[in-house]
Protein backbone atom coordinates (compact mmCIF):
# COMPACT_ATOMS: atom_id res chain seq x y z
CA UNK A 1 0.00 0.00 0.00
CA UNK A 2 1.63 3.23 1.47
CA UNK A 3 5.20 3.27 1.80
CA UNK A 4 7.00 4.11 4.78
CA UNK A 5 9.69 6.05 2.47
CA UNK A 6 6.57 7.67 0.45
CA UNK A 7 5.22 8.74 3.82
CA UNK A 8 8.88 10.22 5.17
CA UNK A 9 9.01 12.10 1.91
CA UNK A 10 5.87 13.96 2.32
CA UNK A 11 6.76 14.95 5.84
CA UNK A 12 9.77 16.25 4.72
CA UNK A 13 8.70 18.32 2.28
CA UNK A 14 6.00 19.37 4.25
CA UNK A 15 8.40 20.53 6.77
CA UNK A 16 10.76 22.05 4.50
CA UNK A 17 7.94 24.07 3.00
CA UNK A 18 6.97 25.15 7.00
CA UNK A 19 11.15 26.51 7.39
CA UNK A 20 10.49 28.51 4.48
CA UNK A 21 7.22 30.27 5.45
CA UNK A 22 8.54 31.00 9.12
CA UNK A 23 11.93 32.90 7.41
CA UNK A 24 10.05 34.83 4.62
CA UNK A 25 6.30 35.01 6.72
CA UNK A 26 6.63 39.02 6.89
CA UNK A 27 8.07 39.01 3.32
CA UNK A 28 5.48 36.97 1.82
CA UNK A 29 2.95 39.31 4.01
CA UNK A 30 4.01 42.28 2.40
CA UNK A 31 4.55 41.05 -1.47
CA UNK A 32 0.82 39.89 -0.96
CA UNK A 33 -0.40 43.65 0.89
CA UNK A 34 1.33 45.40 -1.92
CA UNK A 35 0.31 43.32 -4.66
CA UNK A 36 -3.66 43.92 -3.43
CA UNK A 37 -2.73 47.92 -3.07
CA UNK A 38 -1.16 48.07 -6.55
CA UNK A 39 -4.38 46.29 -8.28
CA UNK A 40 -6.52 48.35 -6.30
CA UNK A 41 -5.08 51.76 -6.92
CA UNK A 42 -3.48 51.24 -10.00
CA UNK A 43 -4.66 48.24 -12.15
CA UNK A 44 -8.02 48.14 -11.37
CA UNK A 45 -8.63 51.99 -12.74
CA UNK A 46 -6.55 51.56 -15.52
CA UNK A 47 -8.83 48.49 -16.82
CA UNK A 48 -12.47 50.40 -15.56
CA UNK A 49 -10.77 53.57 -17.90
CA UNK A 50 -10.23 51.36 -20.67
CA UNK A 51 -12.94 49.33 -20.33
CA UNK A 52 -15.30 52.55 -19.92
CA UNK A 53 -13.80 54.56 -23.00
CA UNK A 54 -14.08 50.90 -25.50
CA UNK A 55 -17.71 50.82 -24.27
CA UNK A 56 -18.07 54.21 -25.11
CA UNK A 57 -16.61 54.12 -28.71
CA UNK A 58 -18.68 51.01 -29.41
CA UNK A 59 -21.67 52.77 -28.10
CA UNK A 60 -21.32 55.79 -29.85
CA UNK A 61 -20.37 54.12 -32.79
CA UNK A 62 -22.21 55.73 -36.45
CA UNK A 63 -23.58 52.31 -37.44
CA UNK A 64 -25.21 51.20 -34.54
CA UNK A 65 -26.64 54.61 -33.77
CA UNK A 66 -28.02 54.43 -37.63
CA UNK A 67 -29.72 51.04 -36.91
CA UNK A 68 -30.99 51.79 -33.41
CA UNK A 69 -32.42 55.26 -33.70
CA UNK A 70 -35.45 54.44 -35.49
CA UNK A 71 -36.08 51.78 -33.12
CA UNK A 72 -35.57 53.75 -30.23
CA UNK A 73 -37.80 56.54 -31.64
CA UNK A 74 -40.77 53.96 -31.87
CA UNK A 75 -40.26 52.97 -28.27
CA UNK A 76 -40.10 56.30 -27.18
CA UNK A 77 -43.49 57.36 -28.82
CA UNK A 78 -44.82 54.17 -27.47
CA UNK A 79 -43.83 55.04 -23.89
CA UNK A 80 -45.10 58.70 -24.33
CA UNK A 81 -48.32 57.40 -25.47
CA UNK A 82 -48.41 54.97 -22.88
CA UNK A 83 -47.55 58.16 -20.08
CA UNK A 84 -50.54 60.08 -21.36
CA UNK A 85 -52.81 57.26 -21.52
CA UNK A 86 -51.75 56.71 -17.58
CA UNK A 87 -51.97 60.33 -16.76
CA UNK A 88 -55.75 60.49 -18.25
CA UNK A 89 -56.32 57.82 -16.24
CA UNK A 90 -54.82 59.36 -13.05
CA UNK A 91 -56.79 62.50 -13.50
CA UNK A 92 -59.65 61.08 -13.89
CA UNK A 93 -60.19 58.86 -10.74
CA UNK A 94 -58.67 62.27 -8.88
CA UNK A 95 -61.43 63.73 -10.31
CA UNK A 96 -64.25 60.94 -9.09
CA UNK A 97 -62.55 60.33 -5.83
CA UNK A 98 -62.40 64.40 -5.11
CA UNK A 99 -66.33 64.16 -6.21
CA UNK A 100 -66.58 61.86 -3.83
CA UNK A 101 -65.08 62.68 -1.09
CA UNK A 102 -66.61 65.92 -1.54
CA UNK A 103 -70.29 64.41 -1.85
CA UNK A 104 -69.38 62.25 1.12
CA UNK A 105 -68.06 65.29 3.79
CA UNK A 106 -71.43 67.34 2.20
CA UNK A 107 -73.72 68.10 4.87
CA UNK A 108 -77.61 66.48 3.37
CA UNK A 109 -80.66 68.81 4.42
CA UNK A 110 -83.10 66.45 6.29
CA UNK A 111 -85.45 67.06 3.12
CA UNK A 112 -82.97 65.24 1.39
CA UNK A 113 -82.46 62.37 4.48
CA UNK A 114 -86.09 62.05 4.61
CA UNK A 115 -86.28 61.73 0.23
CA UNK A 116 -83.65 59.03 0.63
CA UNK A 117 -84.94 56.74 3.47
CA UNK A 118 -88.12 56.82 0.95
CA UNK A 119 -86.26 55.76 -1.58
CA UNK A 120 -87.74 58.73 -4.01
CA UNK A 121 -84.98 60.78 -5.77
CA UNK A 122 -87.49 63.85 -5.61
CA UNK A 123 -86.99 67.61 -7.54
CA UNK A 124 -84.27 69.73 -6.34
CA UNK A 125 -85.37 73.16 -6.26
CA UNK A 126 -84.63 74.80 -9.68
CA UNK A 127 -85.64 71.45 -11.33
CA UNK A 128 -88.42 72.06 -14.47
CA UNK A 129 -91.46 69.52 -13.96
CA UNK A 130 -93.73 68.31 -16.97
CA UNK A 131 -91.78 69.58 -19.77
CA UNK A 132 -90.79 65.98 -21.01
CA UNK A 133 -94.64 64.97 -20.75
CA UNK A 134 -96.18 67.75 -21.97
CA UNK A 135 -96.69 69.81 -19.20
CA UNK A 136 -96.34 73.90 -18.96
CA UNK A 137 -92.73 73.80 -17.88
CA UNK A 138 -93.18 75.57 -14.75
CA UNK A 139 -90.75 75.47 -11.90
CA UNK A 140 -92.25 73.96 -8.92
CA UNK A 141 -91.15 74.09 -5.39
CA UNK A 142 -90.97 70.65 -3.21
Amino acid sequence: MINNNMLSDVTTHLKSIFKYLHKNAWTIVFIIAGGYFCYSEIIDPLLHKYRTARSYKQATDPNRVAVLSPDMRRVRARQQERAMEDSIEVAEERKKKLVSERERKRVKSPEEKRWEKLGGEGTQLGDVVGSEEGGDGLRRRR
